[in-house]
C-alpha cells in the first residue's frame, strides 16, 4: 500500500501526459501578465491550474497552432511566452477523479503502475520491463480508441453498393 501511494500519482500524471486524452483536455483563454514580456517575445501569460501538459497555443477563434515556449519565472511561476495577443491554450489537466477515467486508460495506467511497483516489491527487473512493454501496448490501443471517439465514419459496408474511395474517384 505504501508503494502504491508513492507511485500512483507519478504513474497517473505520466499516463495523462503520454496522450492528449479527450477526458483530460481543456481550453482556456490565457491571462496576460502586465509589463514587458521577456526578450524575444511580445506577450507572456500565466499558466492555468491544474495544469499538466501544454498541447498547443492558438490565437482566439482560430485553430492554427502558433509558436510558444514555457518557462519558469521567479515572480510569476510557470509562464507561456508567445507573439500572439488573445492566445488560447489547449492543454491536459491533471485529473484525479478516477470516475472520469475511461476503462482503456485505467488498463494502461495499471500496467504503468505495475512497472513502477515491480522492482520495489519483487526485485525483478524482468517484471518491470514486461509490465512497461504491456503499458506501451495498452497505451497505444487506448490512445487510438480515444483519438477515434466522436468521429463519424460514413462507410457503406453493404457488399452490393460499397465502392472503395479510389474507385469512386475515377467515376
Amino acid at each position: 500500500a505504501a508503494q502504491c501511494a508513492k507511485y500512483y500519482p507519478i504513474a497517473r500524471k505520466e499516463c495523462l501526459s503520454d496522450h492528449n486524452w479527450g477526458f483530460a483536455k481543456r481550453r482556456v483563454l490565457l491571462s496576460e501578465i502586465s509589463g514587458d514580456a521577456p526578450s524575444g517575445w511580445e506577450y507572456w501569460y500565466t499558466i492555468p491550474n491544474p495544469f499538466l501538459v501544454a498541447r498547443q497555443v492558438v490565437p482566439e477563434n482560430y485553430n492554427t497552432p502558433i509558436k510558444f515556449e514555457i518557462e519558469s519565472h521567479e515572480t510569476h511561476g510557470t509562464i507561456i511566452l508567445t507573439d500572439t495577443d488573445d492566445a488560447e491554450l489547449w492543454y491536459t489537466v491533471d485529473i484525479t477523479d478516477t470516475t472520469k477515467f475511461p476503462s482503456k486508460f485505467i488498463h494502461a495506467l495499471s500496467w504503468l503502475l505495475a512497472s513502477y511497483l515491480a522492482v520495489p516489491i519483487t526485485r525483478e527487473t524482468k517484471i518491470k520491463k514486461t509490465s512497461f512493454e504491456h503499458y506501451l501496448f495498452t497505451l497505444g490501443s487506448a490512445a487510438t480508441q480515444d483519438a477515434n471517439a466522436g468521429k463519424q465514419g460514413k462507410l457503406d459496408l453493404n457488399q452490393k453498393t460499397y465502392q472503395p474511395s479510389g474507385i469512386k474517384a475515377r467515376i
